[in-house]
């Protein structure tokens, strides 16, 4: 009777799950119709950069869509494609009407919360799927057949018992990597503001302001300046630099914004002379407080292995 239940509760996990996978991939295919998407190769008219608070710069372009017109929106490319591509060159993408034109990287980034509960989803389901497999009575038989039929059965428990603790480090390792993922952003955009070498102070024209401000309890207001400066050689670049409410109060549109950007890179861009309120209202914000959160629980997972892993021995 209790194989029963624990079989049955089993199965509708893995229903429930397979369930979810299938109604966000369902989702996303119609959300985006990949299907209907004919390659296409397009004029680049502009390259722009995007420098947020706490992540290194992204990069797109706007190009002329394939009805002649240009496009109203910014089409994400990947670091190569920025350093390769110059302004009137083609660009390939994917089109599903003449007025529209959309990059890999637009597909990859827009969708990115889809792909992430695709995953997740699955991941789920195939675990439930296996968990189902290996307690129906013939498999379970056949497993301890095969693993533990020389052992004894307190040796048999006690390694079961680690089995299941390396599995579910397993698993834990797999949450931790993407944390990492997140923080390793978060913690390299850190590094390379405080570092006080290789970097070039200038001052950059604001040409155009933008701002989206929410009462919503867990959404951040978003401020950005739309600047463009000379590097020492003399290139151009425009960067779309999202700065705090304090910052954006202080400046219009022809102003001009005092900046460090680093040599290697100078869509990697910095605004000089913050203040201490421009540091406080940066720390408040719900992004900040997820990587904060994540670098803690990333962190007391690692002292946890440690302490079992010294436990063991």
């Amino acid at each position: 009777m209790e194989w029963i239940k624990e079989t049955a509760g089993l199965a509708v996990m893995t229903l429930l799950f397979s369930l979810f996978t299938w109604v966000l991939t369902a989702s996303y295919i119609e959300e985006y119709n990949l299907f209907s998407a004919e390659p296409v190769s397009v004029a680049t008219v502009d390259k722009v950069g995007a420098k947020g608070l706490y992540a290194p710069p992204a990069y797109y372009v706007r190009v002329e869509l394939p009805d002649g017109e240009e496009s109203p929106y910014l089409n994400r490319i990947s670091k190569k494609q920025e350093k390769e591509t110059q302004v009137g060159d083609s660009i390939d993408g994917y089109s599903i009407r003449p007025s529209n034109f959309s990059t890999l990287h637009d597909f990859i980034y827009d969708s990115a919360l889809y792909l992430f509960g695709i995953f997740v989803m699955g991941f789920l389901a195939f675990c439930c799927l296996i968990a189902l497999l290996l307690s129906i009575p013939v498999l379970e038989k056949w497993e301890n057949k095969i693993s533990y039929k020389r052992q004894a059965k307190r040796k048999r428990r006690k390694k079961e018992k680690q089995k299941k603790e390396r599995r579910g480090w397993r698993i834990v390792g797999v949450v931790l990597l993407v944390f990492l993922l997140f923080i390793g952003r978060f913690l390299l955009n850190l590094v390379r503001k405080l570092l006080p070498f290789g970097k070039t102070d200038t001052e950059a024209v604001i040409f155009d302001r933008d701002s989206h401000v929410t009462y919503r309890k867990y959404e951040d207001s978003s401020y950005e300046l739309t600047v463009s400066f000379e590097d020492q050689a003399g290139h151009t670049f425009q960067v779309i630099k999202d700065v705090t409410g304090h910052t954006y109060q202080q400046y219009g549109i022809g102003d001009k914004l005092p900046i460090t950007y680093r040599n290697a890179n100078p869509y990697d861009v910095f605004v000089r002379g913050n203040s201490f309120l421009d540091i406080f209202e940066a720390a408040l914000t719900w992004e900040s407080f997820v990587c904060l959160v994540m670098m803690a629980v990333t962190l007391f997972a690692g002292w946890a292995f440690i302490r079992e892993s010294s436990r063991r021995e």
